[in-house]
């Protein structure tokens, strides 16, 4: 039995050999493994795209991948960076508010002017979270601007994607202008508006075809 259980797996290891070489003269995949093998995902047993990574939190291979956030519940990746980075300016914008707002009562309390009740609790208090939210905020979203200018996700900020050639930190660098309209897309007023996002849908659609076919070619 362990003989032939030893063959079964020798057998299906050289298939996924052959298949990745089959998928490797079909299809441009330009990132590769250390080795410089096609990378594979064994647990969705499918071929992975560039830039594409496994979250073992979801169970699932996400395209672009740059983190998964326990804030959104949900992955960032490929099809919601753009509202991720929007979540995070517009969550500034309203804890400056919100601080800027409250300083005057912090002011008067400061001063002595304001009444001696639990108000005073309430002023202190929103006025430093209300800061401490906006620091923490702004360096995050600062680190994530500096990644879009030059086309990396924090993995690969990490770890440095391998091509053909060799590893390569700026192998995706096409420009600061072509970089941030992969993201934010190539009209002005979608770079604000979380409504307007076509970009990369076709894309998206074609590498989601990739994957349902290599499922389908690997299972027959």
């Amino acid at each position: 039995m362990l003989k032939r259980s030893d063959m079964t797996v020798r057998s299906a290891q050289r298939f996924r050999g052959k298949y990745l070489l089959s998928l490797q003269r079909s299809y441009p995949f330009y990132t590769r493994t250390a080795n410089g093998a096609i990378r594979f995902c064994d647990r969705c047993q499918v071929v992975k795209p560039d830039r594409c990574h496994h979250c073992s939190v979801c169970g699932m291979c996400v395209l672009k991948m740059d983190h998964h956030c326990p804030w959104v519940n949900n992955c960032i990746g490929f099809s919601n960076y753009k509202f991720f980075l929007l979540f995070l300016a517009y969550s500034m914008l309203y804890c400056l508010y919100i601080a800027s707002t409250v300083f005057k009562y912090f002011l008067l309390y400061w001063s002595g002017e304001l009444a001696n009740n639990r108000a005073k609790f309430h002023v202190l208090f929103l006025l430093f979270v209300a800061l401490m939210f906006f620091l923490s905020l702004m360096f995050l979203f600062g680190y994530h601007c500096w990644l879009v200018s030059l086309n990396r996700t924090t993995l690969e900020a990490f770890s440095v994607p391998v091509f053909y050639s060799g590893p390569d930190k700026n192998g995706f660098h096409l420009g600061i202008r072509k970089n941030l309209e992969q993201v934010f897309g190539k009209q002005k007023k979608s770079l604000v508006n979380s409504c307007l996002h076509k970009v990369g849908y076709q894309i998206f659609v074609h590498i989601d075809n990739i994957l349902s076919w290599c499922w389908s070619a690997y299972m027959v």
